[in-house]
């Protein structure tokens, strides 16, 4: 049965746009529609605010009354003026327990904020290439941890598989105790503000907006996407997604590169070509 949709929310990577980090004209086209019934659009990523900047220009969504949750769910932004009306930072503290976590490893420490990817190493590992390509943010370094953006969303450990595997499984539990973990790429361990996560942050907008979860829908492929896809009243899995999302999710559409979400929105919101 078909529920009055208030809110539709899409994950980027994997889902909103295609391999080539693009949107497709069709998406565009469907979106637009949508938006002139009423219904309110609003992205969910791991990427950090400007990080999507792209693709909320060519969406047209830059109003005051238009939002972004934006790290994994760290911060909600007002896509307008970038104004957080939710803040689940990091801080100093944070990062130095990190760095002396992975002493001795072969591996490097990132911080995502706002508008920069901060790295400070002389030759960037092929795991920070790999994330940086995924979040499409500028690297820049820095010389005193104050001297950043007060605005951390993640602090992110690139590495081979096998040593981010031994990381993991040697500290996951005591690290659990103070922060949220997300293991999305084998490449990667985000470290996360507890109170953080696409879900969580979903359930605030929805709460501050005054729409039920029924009203929601949803479209994801990552693993963190699967407790969103759980939580709205309709729930959309790419045919890329993982088996996690596919298992969370009401729908299975096609993959990310084809018109997939058009023609599933087209056909439930019986919209014409």
């Amino acid at each position: 049965m078909k529920k009055d949709i208030k809110l539709i929310v899409f994950d980027v990577d994997g889902t909103l746009v295609n391999d080539k980090k693009e949107i497709l004209d069709e998406s565009i086209k469907v979106i637009d529609k949508l938006k002139k019934k009423g219904i309110r659009i609003v992205l969910n990523s791991g990427r950090t605010f400007n990080g999507m900047w792209r693709m909320r220009q060519r969406l047209n969504l830059m109003g005051f009354d238009d939002y972004s949750i934006c790290g994994t769910g760290a911060f909600i932004r007002r896509n307008a003026d970038g104004k957080a009306i939710l803040e689940n930072p990091l801080y100093e503290k944070d990062y130095k327990e990190v760095i002396n976590l992975v002493e001795g490893y072969d591996v490097q420490v990132t911080i995502h904020t706002m508008n920069i990817f901060y790295l400070n190493e002389e030759v960037p590992n092929e795991a920070f290439i790999k994330d940086q390509r995924q979040v499409q943010l500028p690297w820049m370094k820095f010389e005193k941890f104050s001297d950043i953006e007060k605005s951390v969303s993640r602090i992110g450990i690139t590495g081979d598989k096998e040593i981010l595997d031994e990381i993991y499984a040697a500290n996951k539990e005591e690290l659990e105790k103070s922060y949220k973990l997300m293991r999305n790429e084998d490449y990667l361990l985000e470290v996360l503000n507890k109170k953080a996560g696409k879900s969580k942050s979903l359930r605030k907008l929805c709460d501050f907006l005054g729409i039920s979860k029924d009203e929601v829908m949803y479209f994801g492929d990552g693993l963190n996407d699967a407790r969103s896809l759980s939580f709205a009243g309709t729930s959309i899995a790419m045919e890329n997604a993982h088996p996690k999302a596919k298992e969370a999710a009401q729908y299975l559409i096609g993959s990310n590169n084809a018109p997939s979400i058009a023609g599933f929105l087209r056909k439930y919101f019986d919209l014409d070509e």
